[in-house]
């Protein structure tokens, strides 16, 4: 209303993802736990009489602009680029009207990674312009739309249980994938009444965990790949013995490709082990595969931070607090808890002592599993 004075036609709710475990099981084609949180934004759609396409960032407070002529990938676009790309896939395949359309993007999710705001953003216009023009696109084709969009348009690869994710997720439940067959299976993400879960934002700069978050993944699924065409057919990736791995015997193979291999393997077996605690109930045994992984991110793959390192080491002191670790969900550094009150009665007292030594400001939020990608039509 304010920039376009206009009402919307069309608002789309979407949630971000939190990959609970199982973040690099991509690259052993593995296990892998996810669930939509808070974090999330808002694409609000109204139509034009002309051929334009004008966006505005309400939350960078940053203006696009574009014709049905002019869709073209430009790397200083960034965020909007993902927009062009759900538009472009759609007018590729004949199925969207070339009509002008006013778009207003706002949330705290754009702050987020180029991976979690690329599925947030795609997915949510797709899903807002099949709303807006009645194109009966059912969940499935948005799915495959939006993948398309960011692996053509944009050129970026995505995790496509991300858009899975997105699309199916159901309030209270997380998804246990399995990423060699892309089956999944919806739980109920409860333990017993006095076990709950928190994420802790550190608020540390983007800048010191993201970039190297982003090389480290490449370097994870190039060293895979590598591994993986070095194996017998009999093998898959993610069976293979870490005995093996820790022996040093794999021919071609740098000791930093074999630790980060390591790492990779033994992720995804704790997301499985993180699986079947799920399923029974487990808080303990879910939270000790959660620290495990915390461990290697540490130790073998080197992509924590000081800040973290501290409040995580603090956590596992606390009677109360059952484990701890790093989660991908988009924003720098996220740790995730699993604690009872006494716990999180002694961990606000950390917080407090992390932001005078450290001089960020934590800020923390219970989690709960939310619901998938919602259009409100006006």
């Amino acid at each position: 209303m304010e920039n376009y004075k206009v009402k919307p036609d069309i608002i789309c709710q979407v949630p971000g993802v939190c990959t609970l475990m199982g973040a690099f099981s991509d690259f052993c084609k593995g296990y892998s736990i996810t669930g939509t949180g808070t974090l999330g934004l808002r694409i609000s759609i109204s139509k034009r009489d002309d051929d334009s396409v004008r966006i505005y960032n309400a939350t960078r407070n940053d203006k696009k602009q574009f014709t049905f002529s002019q869709i073209k990938y430009r790397k200083e676009d960034k965020w909007a680029n993902f927009i062009k790309g759900a538009i472009s896939i759609l007018l590729e395949q004949n199925i969207l009207p070339l009509q002008g359309l006013d778009i207003t993007i706002k949330g705290a999710l754009l702050f987020c990674d180029n991976l979690t705001i690329s599925v947030a953003i795609t997915a949510g216009m797709i899903s807002a312009l099949n709303s807006e023009f009645n194109l009966n696109l059912d969940k499935s084709a948005i799915i495959r739309l939006t993948y398309a969009a960011i692996t053509k348009f944009a050129n970026l690869n995505c995790r496509f249980r991300d858009i899975v994710t997105l699309m199916n997720a159901e309030e209270g439940k997380v998804f246990c994938f399995d990423l060699q067959t892309m089956n999944y299976a919806l739980h109920d993400f409860t333990f017993s009444d006095d076990i709950y879960c928190l994420v802790v934002n550190p608020n540390v700069p983007p800048q010191i965990l993201r970039e190297e978050i982003e090389e480290k993944r490449q370097d994870a699924h190039d060293c895979c790949k590598k591994l993986s065409a070095s194996l017998p057919n009999e093998y898959k990736l993610r069976t293979y013995p870490i005995k093996e791995l820790k022996s040093h015997i794999i021919s071609g193979l740098s000791e930093h490709e074999r630790r980060t291999c390591e790492y990779v393997i033994t992720e995804t077996k704790a997301a499985e082990r993180g699986m079947k605690a799920l399923e029974s109930g487990d808080a303990v045994s879910f939270a000790k595969q959660l620290s495990s992984i915390y461990f290697g991110m540490r130790d073998v793959f080197e992509i924590t931070c000081p800040e973290v390192d501290w409040l995580i080491k603090r956590a596992s002191e606390i009677d109360g607090i059952y484990g701890a670790s790093l989660v991908s969900n988009g924003a720098t550094g996220s740790i995730f808890l699993v604690l009872d009150k006494k716990g999180e009665e002694e961990y606000m007292g950390v917080l407090n002592e992390y932001k005078r030594i450290f001089d960020f400001n934590p800020e923390f939020r219970r989690f709960t599993p939310g619901s998938n990608i919602k259009v409100i039509k006006n």
